[in-house]
């Protein structure tokens, strides 16, 4: 794997390069905001059913695999860019991130105070923690046990929003050595958590912090996004071989399984490996053992980051009208109508906030893009 992007002494216009597209990631951007979704329904945080917390043996940690999505597909759009371009325009980079992730973001922050008044619940709490929102560092209200009960999830895009903050710099200052900047910052990144483990123990905020930054998860994506760049035969071969797919998926498939047996300090750890074997396997798997290149994934994949914001919304809404209906049914039918119902809305809520709220944002942020690339199957 070379450890540099080679430059290209011809800077083209990006309007004249095709769109990059990459099969298979909607996919799993599906995959991982419907088992995000799938495990909050229960979760006291966000509503209450009147039923035991159900907890389904399945993958459940979306929330990594976008971690390790975002850091693959950054990365690679950044190394495309500096290819195309000889080096990273930060200023259009932050704009085209503000305009993807601000206008749902604070939407919701909206949504969530108004909803909370409305319901005169955790009032101290929203004046003591709003500003870790408004600025992103969600992460660390979450580490301190000071969440805004309906936007505790935002901590994960506070660690997105950090990761930016560095990420392309590095990449622009150290284009000539990228796969050793990438390297340290993981070993940097683990070794910390790991040794604040060792020191401090589990409970103590110092490694709760560093378990929950989980730029070490980023950089595994950022790995991959090189490899892949560069068609390095080596990472390709180990990545994208049938053992390695057939692997990967049938780990991710029995993960509710197999995941209780591994050291809660490595968890996260093997789930962002786990996560890049299943990127490879969509983009370059040759044939693939399980494709998600369809229509219906497509589309879910398309709005997976509304479904992420919105869903503890829905989540409340329809449990508290839930309990004020007093159902009567049998347990299991009732669990049945839970699971179907609360994704179908939230689902819909998503594509009605992308097309109605997100479109022109993003339209906006295509026209300042140096590296065009297209999220959906449709690249007309």
């Amino acid at each position: 794997m070379t450890a540099s992007v080679k430059e290209n002494p011809h800077k083209s216009d990006s309007l004249e390069q095709p769109k990059i597209y990459l099969p298979g990631l909607n996919g799993l951007r599906a995959l991982a905001a419907l088992t995000v979704l799938i495990s909050h329904i229960f979760q006291d945080t966000f509503g209450n059913w009147n039923l035991k917390y159900l907890r389904l043996p399945f993958f459940t940690d979306g929330v990594t695999l976008f971690f390790v999505i975002s850091g693959f597909l950054i990365t690679y759009l950044l190394l495309r860019e500096i290819k195309e371009a000889e080096t990273i325009n930060i200023a259009k980079f932050y704009f085209r991130r503000i305009l993807r992730i601000w206008p749902i973001y604070y939407l919701q922050i909206i949504l969530i105070t108004g909803v909370l008044f409305l319901f005169n619940k955790e009032s101290e709490i929203l004046n003591d923690s709003l500003p870790y929102y408004l600025f992103f560092t969600a992460n660390i209200a979450f580490v301190l046990s000071k969440g805004i009960p309906l936007l505790v999830h935002y901590w994960s895009i506070g660690v997105e929003e950090q990761f930016y903050l560095f990420w392309p710099w590095l990449l622009r200052v150290c284009k000539n050595r990228i796969i050793t900047v990438t390297m340290f910052v993981l070993c940097l990144w683990m070794g910390l958590k790991i040794g604040s483990f060792l020191f401090f123990t589990n409970k103590s905020l110092i490694y709760i912090f560093f378990s929950v930054t989980r730029f070490h998860c980023m950089m595994i994506g950022a790995i991959g996004a090189i490899g892949y760049f560069n068609k390095s035969d080596y990472f390709l071969s180990i990545f994208t071989n049938k053992w390695s797919q057939t692997g990967s998926w049938f780990v991710f498939l029995f993960s509710g399984f197999i995941f209780p047996f591994i050291p809660a300090v490595v968890t996260a750890e093997v789930i962002a490996l786990l996560s890049l074997f299943l990127i490879m396997s969509q983009i370059e798997g040759k044939p693939k053992f399980i494709n998600l290149e369809n229509r219906y994934f497509d589309f879910i994949g398309k709005i997976s980051y509304g479904i992420y914001v919105i869903h503890p919304l829905v989540i409340f809404l329809l449990s508290t009208l839930w309990r004020q209906f007093d159902v009567v049914l049998n347990e299991v039918l009732q669990y049945l109508i839970i699971y179907f119902t609360v994704p179908c809305v939230t689902i819909f809520t998503a594509w009605a906030l992308y097309e109605l709220y997100e479109k022109p944002f993003l339209n906006l942020k295509n026209k300042w893009a140096i590296v065009k690339s297209s999220n959906t199957m449709n690249l007309n």
